[in-house]
Protein backbone atom coordinates (compact mmCIF):
# COMPACT_ATOMS: atom_id res chain seq x y z
CA UNK A 1 0.00 0.00 0.00
CA UNK A 2 2.88 2.33 0.85
CA UNK A 3 4.38 1.80 -2.63
CA UNK A 4 1.07 2.66 -4.29
CA UNK A 5 0.83 5.91 -2.30
CA UNK A 6 4.40 6.84 -3.28
CA UNK A 7 3.68 6.15 -6.94
CA UNK A 8 0.47 8.19 -6.77
CA UNK A 9 2.39 11.09 -5.19
CA UNK A 10 5.06 10.99 -7.89
CA UNK A 11 2.40 10.83 -10.63
CA UNK A 12 0.56 13.83 -9.11
CA UNK A 13 3.75 15.94 -8.98
CA UNK A 14 4.63 15.06 -12.58
CA UNK A 15 1.11 15.93 -13.69
CA UNK A 16 1.31 19.32 -11.96
CA UNK A 17 4.64 20.13 -13.61
CA UNK A 18 3.39 19.16 -17.06
CA UNK A 19 0.29 21.34 -16.69
CA UNK A 20 2.40 24.25 -15.48
CA UNK A 21 4.65 24.13 -18.56
CA UNK A 22 1.65 24.05 -20.87
CA UNK A 23 0.14 27.08 -19.15
CA UNK A 24 3.46 29.00 -19.40
CA UNK A 25 3.58 28.33 -23.16
CA UNK A 26 -0.02 29.47 -23.44
CA UNK A 27 0.70 32.66 -21.46
CA UNK A 28 3.80 33.48 -23.53
CA UNK A 29 1.81 33.13 -26.74
CA UNK A 30 -1.05 35.21 -25.32
CA UNK A 31 1.23 38.06 -24.23
CA UNK A 32 3.22 38.11 -27.47
CA UNK A 33 0.25 38.14 -29.86
CA UNK A 34 0.03 41.39 -31.79
CA UNK A 35 2.34 43.73 -33.65
CA UNK A 36 5.43 45.23 -31.99
CA UNK A 37 7.41 48.23 -33.32
CA UNK A 38 11.13 48.92 -32.82
CA UNK A 39 11.38 51.91 -30.45
CA UNK A 40 14.42 53.43 -32.24
CA UNK A 41 13.85 52.76 -35.95
CA UNK A 42 10.03 53.08 -35.72
CA UNK A 43 9.87 51.15 -39.02
CA UNK A 44 10.95 47.62 -38.08
CA UNK A 45 8.02 45.56 -36.79
CA UNK A 46 7.55 42.07 -35.40
CA UNK A 47 4.14 40.51 -36.03
CA UNK A 48 3.40 37.55 -33.75
CA UNK A 49 -0.03 37.09 -35.38
CA UNK A 50 1.65 35.45 -38.39
CA UNK A 51 0.77 31.77 -38.85
CA UNK A 52 2.61 29.63 -41.36
CA UNK A 53 2.52 26.05 -42.57
CA UNK A 54 4.16 24.79 -39.41
CA UNK A 55 3.02 23.71 -35.99
CA UNK A 56 5.79 25.80 -34.43
CA UNK A 57 5.36 29.32 -33.09
CA UNK A 58 6.17 31.90 -35.76
CA UNK A 59 6.51 35.65 -36.23
CA UNK A 60 7.24 37.91 -39.17
CA UNK A 61 9.95 40.56 -39.05
CA UNK A 62 9.09 43.42 -41.42
CA UNK A 63 11.97 45.80 -42.09
CA UNK A 64 10.74 47.73 -45.12
CA UNK A 65 12.23 47.71 -48.62
CA UNK A 66 15.52 48.80 -50.17
CA UNK A 67 17.04 48.94 -53.66
CA UNK A 68 19.61 46.25 -54.40
CA UNK A 69 21.00 45.56 -57.86
CA UNK A 70 18.24 47.69 -59.39
CA UNK A 71 15.44 45.79 -57.65
CA UNK A 72 13.27 46.88 -54.74
CA UNK A 73 13.62 44.06 -52.21
CA UNK A 74 12.82 43.49 -48.53
CA UNK A 75 15.65 44.66 -46.26
CA UNK A 76 18.06 41.98 -45.10
CA UNK A 77 16.68 40.15 -42.07
CA UNK A 78 13.04 40.53 -43.12
CA UNK A 79 11.18 37.26 -43.07
CA UNK A 80 9.38 34.66 -41.05
CA UNK A 81 11.02 33.06 -38.03
CA UNK A 82 10.11 30.17 -35.77
CA UNK A 83 10.74 30.79 -32.10
CA UNK A 84 10.83 29.12 -28.71
CA UNK A 85 11.28 31.05 -25.46
CA UNK A 86 13.22 29.43 -22.63
CA UNK A 87 14.16 31.52 -19.60
CA UNK A 88 15.81 34.73 -20.82
CA UNK A 89 16.54 33.35 -24.30
CA UNK A 90 14.55 33.17 -27.50
CA UNK A 91 15.64 30.50 -30.00
CA UNK A 92 15.10 31.72 -33.57
CA UNK A 93 15.26 30.08 -36.97
CA UNK A 94 14.66 31.93 -40.24
CA UNK A 95 12.38 29.50 -42.10
CA UNK A 96 13.95 30.23 -45.51
CA UNK A 97 17.51 29.81 -44.23
CA UNK A 98 19.46 26.75 -45.26
CA UNK A 99 20.68 26.40 -41.66
CA UNK A 100 18.46 23.84 -39.96
CA UNK A 101 19.04 24.82 -36.33
CA UNK A 102 17.80 27.54 -34.04
CA UNK A 103 20.10 30.18 -32.58
CA UNK A 104 19.67 31.62 -29.07
CA UNK A 105 19.30 35.37 -28.44
CA UNK A 106 18.67 37.31 -25.25
CA UNK A 107 14.95 38.04 -24.72
CA UNK A 108 13.24 39.79 -21.82
CA UNK A 109 9.60 40.86 -21.60
CA UNK A 110 8.96 43.93 -19.41
CA UNK A 111 6.80 43.39 -16.35
CA UNK A 112 3.99 45.49 -17.85
CA UNK A 113 4.07 43.24 -20.97
CA UNK A 114 3.91 46.31 -23.23
CA UNK A 115 7.52 45.98 -24.48
CA UNK A 116 10.40 43.55 -24.73
CA UNK A 117 14.14 43.60 -25.35
CA UNK A 118 15.75 41.24 -27.81
CA UNK A 119 19.38 40.82 -28.88
CA UNK A 120 20.18 41.83 -32.43
CA UNK A 121 19.25 38.88 -34.66
CA UNK A 122 18.95 41.03 -37.80
CA UNK A 123 20.99 44.04 -39.02
CA UNK A 124 18.79 46.70 -37.41
CA UNK A 125 19.60 50.34 -38.20
CA UNK A 126 22.21 51.76 -35.84
CA UNK A 127 23.89 48.41 -35.17
CA UNK A 128 22.43 48.13 -31.67
CA UNK A 129 23.28 45.00 -29.69
CA UNK A 130 19.96 45.17 -27.82
CA UNK A 131 16.71 46.21 -29.45
CA UNK A 132 13.50 47.27 -27.74
CA UNK A 133 10.10 46.64 -29.27
CA UNK A 134 6.86 48.17 -27.99
CA UNK A 135 3.35 46.85 -28.52
CA UNK A 136 1.32 48.87 -31.03
CA UNK A 137 -2.23 49.88 -30.17
CA UNK A 138 -3.85 48.20 -33.17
Amino acid sequence: MKTVLQLMSIFTVLLLFSCSKENNDELNTKYLNGVWVHTDTKTDTIDFNTRMFTSKKTFELRRGKEKRNGYELPKIGSGIYTYEITGDSIYLRDIISSYGGSLPYYFKMDLNRRSFEIASFAPFTGGLMMNKFKRTDE
